[in-house]
């Protein structure tokens, strides 16, 4: 079964509405969000959108600690994400380029991790799994604070901005994260868009575990992943 935008709409706002509610997003977190929700409920039953996340405005969380008491300050960018589902069966995803970037209270970055969708540079498929998890990348204030490796590219499922907020939800703002992961609401938002990322590539993952002759991270290699 196939997602419209308009679900995925309805899908974003309810998410951006618990995460208001519960103190995790900050009022432009929030904003931001909402003109996400606005613009996919526009496409109405459009099977394919784009999304995207400015750096200059971003998806901001409120600021919290880690375990020693620092401040933390979590945000969301995505340079572009497009959706497509052609007919149900494949990766519904054209482009896939979004980051948790995490700073401290002087701004200054501790952590980045991206989520990518394979390069083809000339029409030859970037080293790594197809979709895939990284740490470090571009530092946008300053780039001599890149970090030095690029590998390794985790084997990772595909996840767009609900996802990745449901992430950073769980991991930065547990006890609020545990109050609302049971909300009806929620639950129905957050299994639309695991319907959508997921289902193709956990089936592909699923499928390799009956194969003896290859291994399940070379069949997502995005050299032979089809």
């Amino acid at each position: 079964m196939m997602i419209s935008a308009v679900e995925a709409g309805d899908a974003m706002g309810a998410i951006a509405a618990t995460l208001e509610r519960h103190g995790i997003v900050e009022p432009e977190g929030f904003s931001v969000l909402s003109r996400l929700s606005r613009e996919l409920k526009l496409k109405k039953d459009a099977l394919a959108w784009s999304v995207e996340v400015d750096r200059g405005a971003p998806i901001l969380f409120k600021r919290t600690t880690d375990e020693k008491s620092r401040g933390v300050k979590p945000r969301i960018v995505a340079k572009g994400i497009e959706i497509e589902q052609s007919d149900g069966t494949a990766l519904p995803f054209r482009a896939l380029d979004i980051a948790l970037e995490v700073d401290d209270d002087a701004s200054e970055p501790l952590s980045r991790w991206h989520l990518d969708l394979a390069n083809k540079p000339d029409g030859v498929p970037q080293s790594g799994p197809l979709t895939h998890l990284q740490f470090g990348g571009h530092h946008h204030d300053d780039r001599d604070k890149d970090h030095p490796l690029k590998v390794p590219r985790w084997c990772h499922p595909p996840m767009e901005v609900a996802l990745l907020c449901e992430v950073v939800a769980a991991n930065f703002y547990e006890e609020a994260w545990l109050e609302l992961r049971d909300e009806p609401n929620w639950c129905q938002a957050i299994s639309l868009y695991q319907r959508l990322c997921y289902r193709h590539y956990f089936e592909r993952m699923t499928n390799s575990l009956s194969i003896s002759s290859s291994t399940a991270l070379s069949g997502m290699w995005a050299s032979t992943y089809a």
